[in-house]
């Protein structure tokens, strides 16, 4: 196997082979590896990515048929929040529109951390085929600036029979700023 050349930016230049790299895995010890994986977990979590529902069941009390959006007052209610929402689906597109509201596990928060709201196309068996943010609050804002309404179309994907709904968010009373004092926080979420 040919090895190929790396030049460093120091100037001297040396040979890696996947021999070489295998040899210096291998002498790491048992606290280098978990901290490459604590990194690695915190590069993630920061950068938002979360598990696919994809190929899930969704809970049947979150299944919501589809062939019942005719455009009339539709809502879906959890511990924390609710939507209140019309819907309808037109040549293969569900458009979707209303708002969201905080219930009283997360009303009197002032700054909205993050909160996201997912809509989920499942089949008939209520297998999640697909999903797509419903709503966003953005990023730590204050509670007082957020758009609480939606207005959305999103493509049915082959076998879409009914939606579903999940959500995530973290929320603060916006202490801990410069002043340094305490911030009291709170995090919540509902899958689908």
């Amino acid at each position: 196997m040919k090895s190929d050349l790396a030049r460093f930016p120091h100037g001297c230049v040396t040979r890696l082979s996947c021999r070489s790299l295998l040899r210096t895995a291998k002498q790491a010890t048992p606290f280098q590896w978990l901290l490459v994986m604590l990194l690695s977990a915190s590069v993630i979590g920061c950068a938002g990515l979360t598990t696919s529902y994809e190929g899930t069941p969704a809970r049947p009390d979150n299944r919501h048929p589809l062939a019942t959006t005719d455009g009339g007052p539709a809502a879906w209610q959890a511990k924390d929040m609710a939507l209140n929402y019309e819907s309808f689906v037109n040549n293969g597109v569900l458009e979707i529109k209303g708002t969201v509201e905080r219930l009283n596990t997360i009303k009197n928060f002032s700054v909205i951390n993050y909160f996201r709201v997912s809509i989920h196309f499942l089949n008939g068996e209520g297998v999640i085929l697909g999903s797509h943010l419903l709503w966003s609050a953005g990023s730590r804002v204050d509670e007082a600036f957020v758009r609480w309404t939606f207005d959305k179309q999103f493509p049915l994907p082959v076998g879409a029979a009914a939606a579903g709904f999940s959500y995530r968010g973290g929320f603060s009373d916006g202490g801990g700023g410069d002043s340094g004092s305490a911030q009291t926080g709170w995090e919540v979420w509902a899958r689908p």
